[in-house]
């Protein structure tokens, strides 16, 4: 199998960041694009991607779209990685918390910090602001104390790690206890380093 993956994105901590981090723990060849802000809306990226979003990869001869499908794609090519896991009970465990990070909370914890950050409009953080902090909290209260979610590292982590940081950036959660030591574990993963996902935190 050819571990050669390009990577269109437009920052380091981006959705793109879920997708280098991914391949960068099943020991791929990144090859990344970056791409000035407006350029993913261009008609030459949107022949890629028509939602003109990022991130957009292309590996074994196909292009794919959304970064969190990318990276389930890739996992399930390698099995032995053990970033799905095998056992069913903590199969269970997994698919509970990857979507609670990637259905419940990282589409309003995203919205929340580009509004603040004047990427979009403001009204974004105004609708979120009172409905999101208790359900990130909650999530980030049930981070392990040690390890990692579903006992072994898996691609709940990375999912996991991105919206929580996130969070942490758009001040709706503190770096501190329990959330900054989970995070702090992760963020020593030699492929969380080169995938750059925690810089600036």
């Amino acid at each position: 199998m050819n571990k050669h993956i390009k990577i269109w994105s437009l920052v380091n901590v981006d959705r793109g960041s879920k997708v280098r981090w991914t391949a960068n723990e099943l020991g791929y060849e990144i090859e990344e694009v970056r791409l000035k802000y407006g350029e993913h809306r261009t008609d030459p990226y949107r022949a890629m991607n028509p939602y003109g979003q990022v991130p957009t990869a292309e590996f074994d001869g196909e292009i794919m779209i959304e970064s969190t499908a990318i990276c389930l794609a890739l996992a399930e090519r390698h099995p032995e990685s053990g970033l799905i896991p095998e056992d069913r009970l903590l199969r269970d465990e997994f698919w509970q918390v990857l979507n609670l990070s990637i259905s419940t909370l990282e589409i309003p914890v995203v919205q929340y910090a580009l509004s603040r950050m004047g990427i979009i409009e403001p009204d974004w953080a105004e609708l979120w602001a009172g409905r999101l902090t208790p359900r990130l909290e909650t999530f980030a209260g049930s981070v392990p104390k040690e390890g990692y979610f579903c006992g072994e590292f898996t691609l709940a982590d990375i999912c996991s790690a991105y919206v929580l940081r996130m969070g942490v950036q758009a001040e709706l959660l503190p770096l501190e206890g329990p959330l900054a030591a989970y995070l702090g574990r992760l963020a020593e993963r030699p492929a969380a380093k080169a995938a750059r996902i925690f810089e600036g935190l």
